[in-house]
């Protein structure tokens, strides 16, 4: 019996490392200057098969950039979430613009230099890793 004991806790402790690694922060307020900036496209998320989204998209033209703007925002955890362009819900054609930087709270992402944002549909919340859909906005 005395044998097994350690054997658990070991377990336990691994368990509980790769569980901290997965949690994102709860909020990150991030605001873009009005003044410099203008919306483009917009869409409210919708659920996707695997997880609950909700709040809104909106990408902004700033100088010669784009910035993709989650706001209101919040999304049920998962492991490896990242934030895509997309040109379709099940993502062939994608930009990916990082991982979810917090599961709640309004947060940015910058588009690559050259995106041309006229050929995406939807910013999706994706699991990378298992590729799940979390949720999507439809512009």
């Amino acid at each position: 019996m005395r044998k097994s004991y350690p054997v658990v806790m070991v377990l336990g402790l691994f368990l509980t490392m790769c569980t901290k690694e997965r949690i994102l922060p709860e909020s990150i307020s991030t605001r873009i200057d009005s003044t410099l900036a203008v919306v483009k496209v917009k869409g409210d998320f919708s659920n996707g098969p695997y997880g609950i989204v909700s709040g809104q998209a909106k990408i902004y033209k700033v100088g010669n950039g784009y910035i993709v703007s989650l706001e209101n925002f919040s999304s049920t955890m998962g492991p490896d979430l990242k934030v895509y362009l997309s040109l379709e819900l099940d993502p062939i054609q994608f930009v990916n613009l990082g991982s979810l930087k917090a599961t709640s709270g309004a947060q940015t992402y910058t588009c690559p230099a050259g995106t041309d944002i006229a050929n995406y549909k939807y910013v999706l919340i994706y699991c990378q890793q298992y590729k799940h859909l979390f949720g999507s906005a439809l512009f």
